[in-house]
């Protein structure tokens, strides 16, 4: 009679996982004025707005780490939010033997072992990938209400501009919700 025999396999690792999540759009700006004088009426609103600038590109970081970049001659926005983990995931198995030692069994079992680690670790990986689009959408609501502002202030100033060139302006009037009325004599 044969005997059988337990062979316990283990690996345990500490991994530190990486996501970043990001969106482009771009912002819808009437080019009433030249459009190097619109690139700098736009980086000047965004500068009152807490954005630094480096050339033409605008940044700003959040409170929540989420970055906010304009590029004020390309007219576009790029909104990246990303995290980091350290996950640590043990994975156990047993298999039955025929021998004490059965090279085979262990090797399969280590290379069965090993695919659940990654397996588990790419589970993490997404939870945190889905927790930073979730914080990422969140940003982007409070950040379009933002980004219509400015697109109205930018606009509103270029109109102001354009009338100057155009005549003597007799009447300027601006309402609470960016509507803009400019009376120019010729």
């Amino acid at each position: 009679m044969s005997s059988a025999y337990r062979i316990r396999v283990a690996q345990s690792e500490t991994r530190t996982i990486h996501v970043t999540d990001g969106v482009q759009s771009q912002l819808e700006i009437l080019e009433v004025v030249p459009r190097e004088r619109l690139v700098e009426l736009l980086a000047a609103e965004l500068a009152k707005r807490g954005f630094e600038r480096k050339g033409d590109v605008l940044t700003r970081t959040e409170k929540d780490g989420v970055v906010v970049e304009v590029d004020a001659r390309a007219g576009t926005v790029t909104v990246k939010a990303g995290a980091k983990k350290t996950v640590d995931v043990k994975v156990e198995r047993t298999y039955v033997s025929r021998t004490a030692s059965d090279a085979d069994i262990e090797a399969r079992g280590n290379a069965e072992v090993k695919r659940e680690i990654d397996r588990q670790v790419d589970d993490k990986r997404e939870a945190l990938r889905q927790d930073v689009s979730k914080k990422l959408e969140g940003r982007l609501r409070d950040l379009r209400a933002e980004l219509d502002q400015v697109v109205n202030r930018v606009t509103a100033e270029g109109l102001k501009e354009k009338a100057r060139s155009m005549g003597q302006i007799e009447e300027i009037a601006e309402d609470g919700n960016g509507n803009v009325t400019i009376k120019v004599r010729i």
